[in-house]
């Protein structure tokens, strides 16, 4: 049988007394595409920064393609395969895009530390003008992030996450602040991810996360209460009484 890209086995992840995530245990298989939905306090993002290493489970364990990441530290699991995207932006303001898709992607490669300038023909270059075309801002590569829109920020998060060619991409809600305009075009490029890759997101919009997913697992309180396909999710009762504020 075909190795999960990601399995969770009865993680938990507590701060003191408050118990964000508990016992959550789910397969994520390869090429999937994966909403986490839940109200505000369910967990999804602390579940997020545990699969990623930002915060260790307390209790339970995490692999990657079946391999054992519990232990493993951020830097450790990006070089295995996991590329993720925060709800604050980290892009560098001051830099263009074509120089914060090339960090990106010097940033993963021996000699990252390097002071020497990239010379014609370089290598990361090349990679980085390739993830600005993937993305659709070659237009805007000499352009400072400073002065790019909202959706072209969250385009040029997602080309950045992309850098290392990772196995698992993680997108922590990619369609916020975006103005009924840029949504369409986010929504296309994450379509248009190869199903190579596997996708897992939270997202606050519906029409987002239900159009770019194949399964949803819906959260609250730490726990992982739903887990359905996502053209089915909006008709579950419990769905409609926790997240779209059924009284029913």
């Amino acid at each position: 049988m075909t190795e999960p890209a990601i399995r969770l086995q009865a993680v938990s992840r507590r701060f003191g007394a408050l118990q964000a995530v508990r016992d959550v245990t789910l397969d994520v298989m390869p090429g999937e595409r994966r909403a986490v939905l839940g109200p505000n306090g369910a967990g999804k993002t602390t579940l997020f920064n545990t699969i990623c290493g930002d915060y260790p489970p307390t209790g339970g364990s995490i692999a990657l393609f079946g391999t054992d990441i519990t232990g493993l530290r951020p830097h450790q699991r990006t070089r295995l395969g996991i590329g993720r995207t925060y709800q604050t932006s980290l892009l560098f303001n001051g830099l263009t895009v074509l120089e914060n898709l090339f960090i990106a992607v010097r940033g993963l490669r021996p000699g990252r530390f390097s002071f020497l300038r990239p010379g014609r023909g370089d290598e990361g270059v090349a990679r980085a003008r390739e993830l600005a075309d993937r993305m659709r801002l070659s237009h805007l590569l000499a352009a400072e992030v400073l002065n790019l829109s909202h959706g072209q920020r969250r385009q040029l998060e997602v080309g950045m996450a992309l850098a290392g060619d990772p196995r698992v991409l993680m997108l922590d809600e990619p369609a916020a602040g975006l103005s009924p305009g840029d949504r369409p075009e986010l929504l296309r490029l994450l379509r248009e991810l190869p199903r190579s890759l596997t996708l897992i997101l939270i997202e606050h919009d519906m029409d987002i996360a239900l159009s770019a997913t194949d399964v949803v697992s819906v959260m609250k309180d730490g726990v992982v209460v739903v887990e359905a396909p996502a053209d089915r999710i909006e008709d579950h009762p419990v769905v409609q009484s926790i997240y779209l504020g059924s009284g029913h």
